[in-house]
């Protein structure tokens, strides 16, 4: 019987699997170099399983990340940052991939580490600031309703444009034929659904306008007779000559046939095959596209464009701008009326992957882009925001599902509340039954709610609308406060405790000559607060403090005065006296000459403010009235010396 020898055997089998690995792993990488991450999964997953490649484990992360597989792409960056080659570009991926799955704290500590080596990465900043405010990006808006479109295909399907009572969508519909060697999916074409009932009809392709390539991402024009779309630009089945080695895209418009039909389809003359064209999107009146392109002169990856039609031709592209682009991905631009930009990014504040943002044109500039929360917006893609004609409902696309899949929302009325609860300023006591005013500055209208027995109260308001919200009961001070829901645009509870103190009405015993009668016990009412000895129905203006012999309010003091005008123009039914004090250094008429004057100065800064003159009168105590022991021939500091030296007032009279 022959012997085998079984070592030479094995040592046969481990060349063969090393050299099937290695091949596999050859071809993944040049799948990956290709950009073709589909295949690259494919060939670096069996090659990497049976021999570890730093480069390959790497790129095999990264192709998971670019087809939005976050979990897996979590694992393979985990594996790969055992390795001491790891760069801060793997790291920003790695971060971006924890990011898609959830993981904030752990994306934020990795951010953290790149910002502190390289300040000016901006791309590392943008996701460390995602990362930050990941709680509030999360939080559920309330201000959409939003439900998946139940469209019948198997492959994915998004993008979608209201047309003729139905949508014009993008998929990949076909389940045979050629293949994208990117995606490893058929080549998605335009596809016309509607609904019927509760149903979605299946898709029956838009005749005329589909090839052989991708046809994506549709925009009919206002008057329904042109369509602009997005369609990959290919010679001969093999890819063009693009230095980028992409597939690019190019945007491709057709007119409408007076049969319903639609003519075959021409590029735009500003598109160039060495760069990407994609996303079309009008004005409301037709003569401005917006769209995304990589062209030259824009601030990193895919910037947002305009061309302005101009004697039936398009111009020359014009980009949006720094405050709407960045170094990342902007897509999708969609203009919902003349004033309001919503488009997807990754390059702003985003709760990972594409979100939605929108932004507001402002005399002539569009504004910072604003995040719109969850449930429009999730860690996975989320895209491709279109308004119906009500321009309260829509669509949108997310692969929050595992594809791309297409969901309608609702525009509810964003739900501001104002909440809070009136107290006693001394008592810290609840008040019921305060009188709230709630005047809307832009029309003028007003409403009236009262406090609960609890001194709570609830209040509904507007969005984009300045208010003024006014609080009265009996035996207090009135108080007022601005209030503005302008920059709010979603549901949200504003919060405000009113301090109301309260009014003591104190008879005027003084004998009209302006500076007291001398009898040293101010305002004849006896009962003191344990305020540095204050007396009840005496209330202090803080930090009223005057230069040595003048009589010129401060700069300092202006805000303190300026509270004061607050309340006294809040409460014109009450007569005021301002008062004002020295300490004891220099004689007793010099004294009543300065702290006169300083009541004066006080009484007309608050008249020129807007003060009615027939509620305020001034006058000056001198040294009549101090509140401690630093009389004449007292030593004392300072500080106690400050204590005497007040501006205050007294309520003499209420209506």
């Amino acid at each position: 019987m022959k012997k085998f020898n079984y070592s030479i055997i094995a040592l046969s089998a481990a060349f063969l699997l090393n050299s099937c690995a290695s091949l596999y792993i050859k071809s993944g990488k040049e799948a990956y170099t290709e950009l073709k991450y589909q295949e690259a999964i494919k060939y670096l997953d069996k090659g990497l399983a049976k021999k570890e490649d730093e480069n390959g484990r790497r790129m095999l992360a990264e192709s998971y990340l670019r087809v939005n597989e976050y979990s897996n792409a979590v694992t393979q960056f985990e594996r790969a940052n055992l390795y001491t080659g790891t760069t801060d570009i793997d790291r920003m991926n790695y971060a971006r991939s924890l990011m898609g799955v959830g993981r904030y704290a752990e994306a934020k500590t990795i951010l953290e580490g790149i910002v502190s080596r390289d300040a000016e990465n901006q791309q590392a900043q943008n996701l460390l600031t995602s990362c930050k405010k990941a709680d509030d990006l999360r939080a559920d808006s309330l201000m959409f309703t939003v439900a998946q479109v139940n469209i019948p295909a198997e492959n994915p399907v998004f993008s979608s444009f209201p047309y003729d009572g139905g949508l014009i969508v993008t998929s990949s519909a076909a389940l045979k034929g050629d293949k994208d060697p990117y995606t490893s999916r058929a080549f998605t074409d335009l596809f016309f659904t509607k609904q019927e009932g509760a149903a979605w009809t299946a898709l029956k392709p838009v005749e005329g306008v589909n090839s052989k390539s991708h046809d994506a991402v549709a925009a009919v024009a206002p008057n329904g007779q042109t369509m602009i779309f997005t369609r990959s630009f290919q010679i001969k089945n093999n890819l063009s000559g693009n230095s980028k080695e992409e597939n690019p895209t190019q945007l491709y418009v057709s007119k409408k046939n007076t049969d319903g039909s639609w003519s075959k389809p021409e590029i735009l003359p500003f598109c160039d095959v060495n760069n990407m064209y994609a996303h079309p999107s009008f004005s409301p009146d037709g003569t401005v596209l917006y769209f995304a392109s990589d062209m030259p002169g824009g601030k990193g990856g895919m910037d947002i464009y305009k061309s302005t039609l101009l004697d039936g031709s398009w111009g020359n592209p014009v980009n949006l701008g720094g405050d709407v682009n960045t170094k990342g991905d902007e897509l999708f631009p969609v203009v919902k009326d003349a004033g309001t930009l919503y488009f997807s990014s990754n390059g702003h504040s985003t709760l990972g992957g594409l979100d939605v943002l929108r932004t507001n044109l402002i005399n002539g500039t569009w504004s910072l882009p604003q995040h719109l929360s969850y449930p429009i917006n999730t860690s996975y893609d989320d895209f491709s925001m279109m308004f119906n004609p009500d321009g309260k409902t829509g669509y949108f696309s997310s692969d929050r599902s595992g594809s791309d899949r297409i969901y309608s929302f609702e525009m509810n009325d964003a739900q501001i509340k104002l909440e809070g609860i009136v107290t006693g300023k001394d008592s810290m006591l609840p008040l019921g039954g305060a009188r709230i005013t709630v005047q809307n500055l832009t029309d003028g209208t007003e409403k009236v709610y009262f406090s609960d027995g609890d001194g709570k109260f609830s209040i509904d308001l507007a969005p984009g609308k300045d208010y003024k919200v006014k609080t009265d009961l009996d035996g207090y001070f009135s108080q007022s406060e601005d209030v503005s829901t302008k920059g709010i645009n979603q549901s949200k509870t504003l919060k405000k405790i009113v301090e109301m103190p309260e009014v003591y009405v104190s008879k005027d015993e003084k004998n009209g000559n302006g500076n007291g009668n001398g009898n040293g016990n101010g305002n004849g009412n006896g009962n003191n607060n344990s305020n540095n000895g204050q007396k009840k129905g005496v209330y202090p203006v803080p930090n009223i403090y005057w230069d040595y012999n003048t009589w010129e309010i401060r700069p300092d003091a202006q805000p303190y005065l300026d509270d004061l005008v607050k309340l006294f123009r809040n409460n014109q039914n009450l007569k005021f006296e301002i008062r004002s004090h020295c300490d004891c250094r220099g004689s007793f008429e010099y004294n009543d000459d300065l702290s006169s004057k300083r009541a004066k100065a006080v009484t007309e800064y608050l008249i020129t403010k807007g003060v009615p003159r027939s509620i305020i009168v001034s006058r000056g105590y001198g040294e009549r009235e101090l509140l401690n022991e630093c009389s004449d021939g007292t030593f004392c500091e300072e500080s106690k010396h400050q204590e005497n030296r007040r501006t205050e007032f007294i309520v003499t009279d209420k209506k």
